[in-house]
């Protein structure tokens, strides 16, 4: 069957906009709107773009889909109807469409793509379909809910309430919050008394949220989202947007870092004694918390661990085209990588750069020359092969560095990619070689979903990648998964001694990962 998977809504909160393409059970394409419509996360919009592209892709007519699989099971039907419209008035034509829980495309999303045959399942976000948290049990391709918890006791929410409070924008910047931790202390500041888990049940504290009347609209990531009392009880105003981040700041991100840790821990703890289940698949957006994640597995809870790369709301389009498969009587086929967007042959790319009168070589191997580059410390856009689908930029569409300079961090930081100077660069390692650089419970991590620590005798090999608390973001890479990064890595290897590379997404820091060849050439203007 002719499955498309659509996320998005009809409100500003409904945002990750995608479209996924499933045919027979297999991911044929998946694309997030913002890489098309250069629009970052594309809030409140149907993926119109997507959905054409995917179906380009696919080489399928609008008139091949079988079923258009959506979220917000709980919404009223009325959104079917309105959904009809939407496809008549853009497409010309409406297939039936199936809506599954928010919550429950999330799980699919990781169990499906896990391979597990029986695994606890645990999706926390902010919430959807008025649910903030569910755990399951997949067995046998069959989910099985035992618990959810609501939006009023989200854990997303406690996460994204202090990262506002710490002067990043909500349901947005939460990554530079989890970044900004490593600066602090930890245990400086108890925050049981705004969240907790205890006997099997989580507890969001109400009287430190703003609500607002019945009638009135809803708050934006925008509007303050914490009440006066929160304020108080922090005993300091909120850190205004571009304001100095002074030591408290810092505590106060390393506080709320440990307490998501440790609430998420002792959560899934109870489960996994509850269910019996040695193995874990999450999703959802905090699942992205690679902090939280590497305590995870360090606690040898449970055997193997599998984090959905799209563990944001993007990854829905894909739950929900994987659960209208397996109802059709279609076997969800395993993902082994994130590379099913669009690609663009070498003549396209120079089609171009020739209209754009852009200047340029095409060496007889680009792996050798783009490696010593590198080795010379020049930094490098990678584009090559299907785009990521998923917000981590995995050696298709990535700027690369020289992991043994010391200082390129910062260098890529202030003239590239011109964010904060606290924020981390994920390294790419060779997969056979990753154990000799970093202590990793659990190899191969091949989706930057986990941080590890850097083993000490190489933190001074590999300065750009270790961050200051001395772990990083490792991607393992082999030939099966990406053949050409992987040549890549190899001839990194022969020029520097050592087959790690900094990778990073290619676009600033305000702006989606760049999609299309136009999209990428004007960063190559960049002084560096």
């Amino acid at each position: 069957m002719n499955i498309l998977g659509i996320n998005g809504g009809f409100r500003q909160g409904y945002q990750d906009v995608s479209a996924v393409l499933v045919c027979q059970g297999e991911v044929i394409a998946a694309i997030e709107e913002e890489r098309l419509s250069r629009v970052k996360f594309s809030a409140g919009k149907l993926p119109y773009l997507a959905i054409q592209e995917v179906l380009r892709i696919g080489n399928l007519a609008i008139q091949d889909i079988q079923v258009v699989a959506f979220h917000g099971s709980t919404w009223e039907p009325a959104i079917e109807e309105r959904l009809a419209e939407y496809f008549i008035h853009h497409f010309g034509y409406a297939p039936p469409v199936q809506r599954f829980h928010h919550h429950h495309c999330h799980a699919a999303s990781a169990y499906y793509a896990s391979g597990f045959e029986e695994a606890l399942v645990v999706t926390i976000d902010n919430s959807g379909d008025g649910i903030s948290t569910q755990i399951a049990v997949g067995q046998q391709k069959l989910l099985h809910v035992l618990k959810q918890f609501d939006r009023s006791q989200s854990i997303g929410f406690y996460y994204s309430l202090i990262n506002q409070y710490c002067g990043f924008v909500k349901d947005s910047d939460e990554y530079k919050l989890m970044g900004l931790s490593s600066y602090g202390q930890r245990h400086s500041m108890d925050l049981d008394w705004l969240l907790n888990f205890e006997q099997g049940e989580l507890k969001l504290c109400a009287d430190y949220i703003r609500t607002v009347p019945a009638k009135a609209p809803p708050l934006h990531r925008d509007d303050m989202n914490f009440s006066p009392a929160f304020k108080t009880r922090m005993g300091a105003p909120r850190r205004l947007p571009g304001t100095a981040i002074t030591d408290f700041y810092k505590d106060v991100a390393a506080s709320a870092q440990q307490h998501l840790e440790d609430v998420v821990l002792k959560m899934l703890l109870h489960y996994a004694a509850v269910t019996g289940q040695r193995k874990l698949c999450m999703a959802g957006g905090v699942a992205l918390n690679c902090v939280m994640n590497q305590r995870i597995l360090e606690s040898g809870a449970f055997a193997e661990v599998f984090i959905q790369p799209a563990s944001s709301d993007a990854g829905i389009s894909l739950g929900a085209a994987w659960l209208a498969a397996a109802q059709a009587g279609d076997t969800p086929v395993i993902t082994t990588h994130t590379y099913h967007g669009n690609d663009y042959p070498d003549a396209s790319i120079q089609q171009v750069l020739d209209s754009c009168q852009i200047p340029y070589s095409i060496p007889a191997d680009i792996v050798a020359t783009a490696a010593s580059l590198i080795a010379q410390n020049k930094v490098v856009g990678w584009f090559q092969g299907r785009m990521e689908y998923g917000p981590r930029a995995l050696g298709n569409r990535s700027i690369l560095a020289n992991a043994t300079q010391a200082g390129m961090n910062d260098r890529v930081n202030h003239k590239i990619k011109l964010r904060e100077s606290f924020r981390p660069f994920c390294p790419s390692v060779l997969q056979e070689d990753a154990a000799l650089y970093f202590d990793a419970p659990l190899l191969p991590l091949p989706y930057m979903t986990v941080t590890v620590k850097v083993r000490p005798a190489m933190q001074a090999l590999i300065p750009a990648v270790t961050h200051v608390d001395g772990t990083a973001r490792i991607q393992t890479v082999n030939a099966t998964q990406n053949p050409l990064y992987y040549k890549l890595l190899n001839q990194i290897k022969l020029q520097t001694g050592h087959g790690v590379v900094l990778n990073t997404s290619f676009n600033l820091g305000h702006e989606p990962i760049v999609c299309t060849p136009r999209d990428a050439w004007p960063h190559f203007t960049v002084p560096a």
